[in-house]
């Protein structure tokens, strides 16, 4: 069995999105499927610097940071 496959959902795969959500209070997790078969999951995390009511002088920082990446 493919562990990444997208018709039987493997626990290495579980496993891998449990650890991408472990943890995280903010962002986003994507799950990038290509044929099938999950081929990278990627974590977002954004650094809001502005806060409501504040001007807006301030910028919104975003990190991207890949977590798997395969193929």
């Amino acid at each position: 069995m493919d562990d990444y496959s997208t018709a039987e959902v493997s626990e290495q795969l579980i496993s891998d999105i449990k650890q991408s959500l472990a943890g995280k209070e903010y962002g986003s997790i994507e799950i990038y499927i290509e044929s099938g078969r999950v081929v990278q999951i990627t974590e977002r995390v954004i650094k809001k610097t502005l806060r409501s009511g504040e001007s807006n002088n301030k910028k919104e920082f975003v990190y991207w940071k890949p977590i798997r990446n395969r193929k």
